[in-house]
C-alpha cells in the first residue's frame, strides 16, 4: 500500500532552522578599543587594520624631533600629552633619553608604539623653532596639517653655521674658562689652540657614525699629552688648567644637570640612563687624558704646577662677550640670541663669584645656579623661547666658574690625573647647580611647552 505520506525534502517554502540563520556571536563583549573591524572575517582572515590617522603620525613625528634634540624626559611627556589634547587624542608617553613609547587612541581604535631615536644633538636654533610650532598648535593657531609641515621644514634645515667656522668658535670658547680657572695670557692662547684641535677631531669625526663614539677618548689623548708638553716648554704655565680649559666645551654639564632633574622630578629610567650615559662621558675624557698624559714619558714629571698670573678685572666682561659669541656657534644658537646669552654668562659669573665669596665653592655654584635660572625663565616668559638657550652657554661658564676662584683646589691638588675625591665634589657641585635651577623654576615657571 502506497504512503499517504511523500518524503519530505527542504524547500525554499520551509521556514528556516535555527542553524540556518547564521553564526551566533559568542564571542562575549568586545576588549576596550576595539570594534568588529579588528575581528577575524567570515573566512578566518583577520580583517584589515584601520589606516593611522594624520594626527596620530604627526605626534610621533613631533616626538621623534623633540628627542633628535634632547628634550628632558619630564618636558616630552607633558609637551606631548598637551598636543593630544589639543588633537582630540588620548595620549600616554613614556620618554627615555633614546626611545619614548607612545600609546595613542582615537575613537574606538587604540596604538601602541615604540620609537627608537639616536642620542640627542645640540641645536639651540631649531629647538627654539620647535617650541614655537608647539606652542602655537596648542594655542589653536596652527593645525595639525601646518604644524607638521614646519616640523619637516625645521629637522630638514641646513645648519646655520659651518664646519671650519664652528672649529675656530671651539677655541674662542675654550680660551675664556681658562681665565674663569684663574689662568692668564698664556694659558687663554695655549686653550684656544687646544680647543680649536678638539673642535677639528669633532667635525673630522662627527662625520661618520662608527668614528662619532672616538670622540671623548681621542680628544683627551690630544689635550693631555700637548697640556704636559706645553707646561714643559712653558714653566710658567699650568697643565691642569689646560687640560680642564681646552676639553671644557665637551664636558656634559647640561646633561648632568638634566640626568638629575629628571631623577628629582621622578623620572627614574630616564634620569638613570641619562646619568649613566653622562659618567661613560667622564670616564671616557678621563680616560683619554690618563693616556696622554702618560705617553708624554719624562715629561710627566718635569712638567711643574705653573702659577699664573691672573687678568685684570677689567678683562672679564669683554672676554664673557668672546665666549658668548663662541657659544652662540658652538651651540648653532640665532644670532640675534648674542645679547641674551652674553647676560648669562655674566649672570652666572657674578653670580657664582659672589656666592662663592659669602658661602664658600659648593653653595656658591648653588647660588649662581639660582641667578642663572631665574633669568632663563624670565627670559622664556619675554619671549617664548626655550630656557635652554641661555641656559646651557651660562652653564659652561657656572661650572668651571665653581670650580675655580676658591674651589680650584678640587683639580689642581690632585696632581695630573682627577683623583676619586675630585669626582665626588664634583657631584656635590652638580647637586648645587640642581637645587638652584629647581629652586629658580618654583620662582619663576616659564609657561612654555619646552
Amino acid at each position: 500500500m502506497p504512503s499517504k505520506h511523500k518524503d519530505h525534502r527542504p524547500g525554499e517554502n520551509d521556514p528556516p532552522r535555527a542553524c540556518d540563520q547564521g553564526p551566533r556571536d559568542l564571542r562575549g563583549p568586545l576588549p576596550w578599543g576595539m570594534s568588529a573591524a579588528d575581528l577575524p572575517g567570515p573566512e578566518g582572515r583577520p580583517a584589515p587594520p584601520p589606516a593611522l590617522p594624520p594626527e596620530v603620525a604627526f605626534c610621533l613625528e613631533l616626538g621623534r624631533a623633540f628627542q633628535a634634540y634632547g628634550i628632558p624626559a619630564h618636558r616630552f611627556e607633558d609637551a606631548l600629552e598637551r598636543v593630544c589634547r589639543r588633537l582630540g587624542l588620548d595620549g600616554q608617553f613614556f620618554g627615555l633619553p633614546t626611545a619614548f613609547f607612545a600609546s595613542l587612541g582615537q575613537g574606538g581604535h587604540h596604538w601602541t608604539f615604540i620609537q627608537r631615536s639616536p642620542a640627542g644633538e645640540t641645536n639651540l636654533e631649531k629647538l627654539s623653532d620647535l617650541q614655537e610650532t608647539t606652542d602655537a598648535l596648542i594655542e589653536g593657531r596652527l593645525d595639525a596639517t601646518e604644524a607638521r609641515s614646519r616640523v619637516r621644514g625645521i629637522l630638514s634645515a641646513p645648519d646655520r653655521w659651518g664646519p671650519w667656522l664652528t672649529v675656530l668658535c671651539f677655541g674662542l670658547g675654550s680660551a675664556p674658562a681658562a681665565m674663569f680657572l684663574g689662568g692668564g695670557w698664556r694659558e687663554m692662547v695655549l686653550t684656544a689652540l687646544l680647543g680649536m684641535l678638539v673642535g677639528l677631531a669633532v667635525v673630522l669625526l662627527g662625520r661618520r657614525a662608527g668614528l662619532a663614539r672616538l670622540v671623548h677618548p681621542v680628544a683627551g689623548v690630544l689635550v693631555g699629552f700637548l697640556a704636559v708638553a706645553a707646561a714643559w716648554r712653558f714653566p710658567q704655565v699650568s697643565p691642569q688648567i689646560l687640560t680642564v680649559a681646552g676639553l671644557i666645551v665637551l664636558v656634559p654639564g647640561l646633561r648632568l644637570v638634566v640626568s638629575m632633574n629628571e631623577l628629582a622630578t621622578g623620572n627614574l629610567v630616564a634620569g638613570t640612563a641619562r646619568l649613566m650615559d653622562t659618567a661613560m662621558t667622564f670616564l671616557s675624557l678621563g680616560f683619554g687624558v690618563a693616556l696622554g698624559q702618560r705617553l708624554t714619558g719624562p715629561l710627566l714629571d718635569r712638567a711643574l704646577l705653573g702659577t699664573p698670573l691672573p687678568l685684570p678685572a677689567w678683562t672679564v666682561l669683554p672676554i664673557l662677550l668672546l665666549a658668548a659669541a663662541a657659544f652662540v656657534v658652538i651651540f648653532k644658537a640665532r644670532p640675534r640670541d648674542l645679547p641674551w646669552i652674553f647676560a648669562a654668562c655674566a649672570l652666572a659669573f657674578y653670580g657664582t663669584r659672589q656666592g662663592s665669596a659669602l658661602l664658600g665653592p659648593q653653595f656658591g655654584v648653588g647660588l649662581g645656579a639660582f641667578v642663572l635660572g631665574l633669568g632663563s625663565n624670565l627670559y622664556t616668559r619675554l619671549t617664548r623661547r626655550p630656557s635652554v638657550v641661555t641656559l646651557l652657554p651660562g652653564l659652561m661658564v657656572l661650572v668651571p666658574g665653581g670650580l675655580g676662584f676658591k674651589g680650584l683646589e678640587f683639580i689642581i691638588q690632585k696632581q695630573l690625573v682627577v683623583g676619586l675625591d675630585t669626582a665626588f665634589q664634583a657631584l656635590f657641585v652638580a647637586i648645587a647647580l640642581l637645587t638652584g635651577l629647581l629652586l629658580a623654576h618654583a620662582a619663576v615657571q616659564p609657561r612654555t611647552a619646552l
